[in-house]
Parts: structure tokens; C-alpha cells; sequence
């Protein structure tokens, strides 16, 4: 039954110095626009130095919030023209798979396919 407790106190302690590794890059990352290895050396460095994490363990945790970070970074929604209408488009929400069909003249037109382009002058 302690060891139950210890575990999770182990983990809870990783997730949250994870969380504080993620929020130094996320206040630092704007100094550091072109080097990825810079910023992380440096918070490897904060975790180990001002939080006493184990440089071990403060190396994983540094990598696992950067990791976090490049997912933020991705697009979050798609078009998929595919939708089998060729007057409509499918919004797609990467992480839910949610779809929502959209008009196709509701995007802009660099966001058109060209067959679109080509149907919208026919018609004027």
C-alpha cells in the first residue's frame, strides 16, 4: 500500500516539474528563435540548479516539454476538399476529428481549390 503512495507521488512530482519545465520555454522561447538547443540546455540548467531536480531526470522532463510545445505549434484545423460536393469543403479539427461542411465561397480565395476558381468565373 506505500509503495501505491510513492508511485504516485513520484509521478505527480515529474508531471509538475514537467508543467514548470514547459512554462521557463515558454517564457524564454522568444530568445532562443533559432536555437532549440540553446533553450534547452538552459532548461535543463533551470530545472537542476533552482529547482534541485536530478540532472537525469531534469534532461527527460525538459525533452517531454518540448515535445508539448511542437504540438501546440501544429495546425489545429484542415480543409479537406474531398468531401465528394464540389461546392463545399470539410473544416477538420486534427485532435477531435470533428468535421463541420463549409460553403466553398466562404473561404478565402487563396484557400480555394483552383477547380473552384475556375467553376466561380464560368458562372460571373
Amino acid at each position: 500500500m506505500n509503495t501505491v503512495t510513492h508511485i504516485g507521488d513520484i509521478q505527480e512530482y515529474r508531471s509538475s516539474m514537467q508543467q514548470a519545465a514547459r512554462h521557463f520555454l515558454q517564457r524564454h522561447q522568444g530568445e532562443h528563435l533559432t536555437d532549440d538547443g540553446r533553450l534547452f540546455e538552459r532548461g535543463v540548467q533551470y530545472l537542476v540548479n533552482s529547482l534541485e531536480v536530478p540532472a537525469f531526470m531534469a534532461d527527460r522532463l525538459v525533452h517531454l516539454a518540448m515535445s508539448e510545445l511542437d504540438c501546440l505549434k501544429r495546425p489545429v484545423i484542415g480543409i479537406d476538399y474531398g468531401t465528394g460536393d464540389e461546392s463545399r469543403a470539410a473544416l477538420v479539427h486534427f485532435l477531435t476529428g470533428e468535421t463541420v461542411f463549409i460553403p466553398l465561397r466562404h473561404l478565402p480565395a487563396r484557400l480555394q481549390p483552383p477547380a473552384a476558381h475556375l467553376a466561380e468565373a464560368a458562372v460571373n
